[in-house]
């Protein structure tokens, strides 16, 4: 449980440990705040528009990253619903539990400031990433990235698996657009796909695509 706000959550007196299982909502959008969530395993996507066509992936979280702190700090409904993709277990730390750590330390304010800075970086840079680079360039970045974020077996396999809709989401693109990409990445020998598992063939092939 590696955090820079894991002290906080280790002094909460109201914490609690929830379990959830694929496709549970931990929170949904536009829901009242009642606490923060620190992720002890398992994985979660973070969504917009839960209800809409447009639904949108943000972006995806691992153990020890902690959701919900920016709605719970300003008393705002959550902005955004988070999903369990696996089985996912949490440390749930009540609203005003978590807000009277925070006022009593300074060093708990600066690790909150620093953890919202990073969730910016990590909106803006997929901003970026959709508005400058090809689709290809896109989904060989997000293999990368879910490499980097979730880690490969022995054999080379991404250790989470996505459904296609999220994939296309995730690359921002559409699914038949995908299918395409996919084709062309598992005909050059870059990647292959059994079901939802993503084995990485060539790595270098696969950065140079990225432009990284």
């Amino acid at each position: 449980m590696k955090s820079p706000l894991k002290e906080i959550i280790i002094e909460s007196a109201g914490k609690k440990i929830l379990t959830f299982h694929k496709d549970e909502y931990l929170f949904h959008e536009n829901e009242d705040s009642n606490g923060v969530y620190f992720i002890i395993s398992g994985k979660v996507k973070i969504i917009k528009n839960e209800n809409q066509p447009a639904q949108t992936i943000l972006y995806l979280v691992k153990p020890g990253d902690i959701l919900g702190i920016h709605a719970v700090i300003n008393e705002l409904r959550y902005t955004s619903s988070a999903v369990a993709l696996v089985k996912t277990c949490v440390c749930f730390v009540p609203a005003k539990e978590f807000q009277n750590l925070i006022n009593c330390n300074n060093k708990h304010k600066l690790s909150i400031m620093q953890l919202l800075c990073s969730n910016i970086d990590i909106i803006e840079s997929k901003i970026i990433s959709r508005t400058e680079k090809t689709t290809g360039e896109r989904f060989a970045e997000l293999i990368l990235l879910l490499a980097d974020t979730y880690g490969l077996t022995k054999d080379n396999e991404l250790k989470i698996e996505l459904s296609f809709e999220d994939l296309a989401d995730l690359a921002g693109t559409s699914k038949r657009y995908l299918s395409k990409i996919i084709a062309e990445f598992c005909q050059k020998e870059w990647v292959s796909f059994k079901g939802n598992v993503i084995k990485i063939l060539e790595l270098n092939s696969l950065e140079k695509e990225a432009k990284l």
